[in-house]
């Protein structure tokens, strides 16, 4: 009996002696975190797209763009490339990596933090990996390195500061209005484009229990171009709230048409639209959640959180960047219906 107490014990030191396997949990297609709290890998300061990491090789140009896909690419390279092969004197360009396909992983065997990329097209595969060495010197851009390649499987290094754990913090994403619906990510992610939206004939509603009054209030909003209650103060504003459980029907505006030019973020990482010059003060929110398979848009009011301030969440594809564009034919198309409907 004694000799198995040792040996379990035995294996019980063996094993609380084992160092613990490293891994680095990945965060989203630019960052992941190091399970043995050295801190996060964190590459978003080193996304280029317009100017990607060049490296020359037996006649080919490697480009590498971390983060964000590649812009101004050729051939199979339009496709949201992260990785590309191209002939030195321009030409075709062979994928060999989508930036949505990102995977972060620690090699035990080299001990160093990988990036996988992939490229699916006609039944084949391209693969590459990306090494990543951390360099405390490596302060300014970063340096691609070439690491030979297999049939369909490129390797390559890149080195830099932002490569070791917490050696570099993300930049604060912003997102800069164009016009009264439209921003654009400072990541370079691309546009929210909310105008495909835009009905101010038939507006996004939602209704909201006041708890105070103990009765519901309707909450009217349309982003872009306003809307417009005739002979009410809700005139050319963004939002409306109607208290139509009243008699008459009270009617306050929220906000004017246009939002803050700089849109925020929430602690979930959700770009806030802010509203400000309602009637008496009053002032809302509008959250934007990215949602891709959301192609009918969920407006949901929220209420009044504090005294004037009310909050309300979008969830649609076109809250997600690059996704949604204007289109004035389909636009022209709403209003047409709307208006067959309402005659006279």
């Amino acid at each position: 009996m004694w000799q198995i107490a040792v040996s379990l014990l035995l294996a019980w030191c063996i094993q609380q002696g084992l160092p613990q396997q490293l891994e680095c949990r990945q965060l989203d297609h630019c960052s992941c975190l190091m399970n043995d709290g050295s801190g996060k890998i964190e590459l978003h300061s080193l996304a280029h797209p317009d100017n990607p990491y060049r490296i020359d090789h037996n006649n080919f140009t490697y480009m590498y763009s971390p983060c964000t896909a590649m812009r101004n690419a050729t051939g199979e390279c339009k496709d949201a490339a992260s990785v590309c092969q191209q002939f030195d004197e321009g030409g075709i360009g062979y994928n060999y990596g989508t930036a949505d396909s990102a995977s972060f992983y620690f090699d035990p065997n080299t001990k160093q933090v990988k990036i996988s990329y992939s490229y699916f097209e006609s039944n084949m595969t391209r693969n590459s990996n990306v090494d990543l060495i951390c360099d405390p010197g490596q302060r300014e851009r970063a340096l691609l390195g070439y690491q030979g390649s297999d049939p369909f499987l490129m390797n390559f290094k890149l080195t830099s500061v932002c490569a070791c754990p917490g050696g570099c913090m993300a930049p604060a994403v912003t997102c800069t209005m164009k016009d009264s619906c439209t921003c654009d990510m400072s990541d370079g992610t691309g546009a929210i484009n909310l105008h495909p939206l835009d009905n101010p004939w038939a507006p996004l509603r939602s209704s909201h229990l006041g708890p105070e009054l103990g009765r519901n209030f309707t909450y009217y909003y349309n982003p872009c171009s306003g809307i417009t209650f005739a002979n009410t103060p809700c005139s050319n504003v963004s939002s409306c709230q109607v208290d139509a459980e009243a008699t008459p029907q009270i009617f306050y505006p929220l906000g004017h048409v246009a939002p803050a030019s700089e849109v925020v973020t929430d602690m979930e990482g959700n770009m806030v639209l802010k509203y400000t010059g309602g009637d008496d003060g009053r002032q809302f929110d509008v959250i934007l959640i990215c949602d891709a398979d959301q192609h009918v848009p969920e407006f949901t009011a929220l209420g009044e959180v504090t005294r004037h301030y009310y909050k309300m969440t979008l969830k649609s594809r076109c809250a997600c960047p690059g996704l949604c564009k204007d289109d004035p034919v389909a636009r022209k198309a709403r209003y047409l219906k709307w208006k067959s409907s309402h005659p006279g």
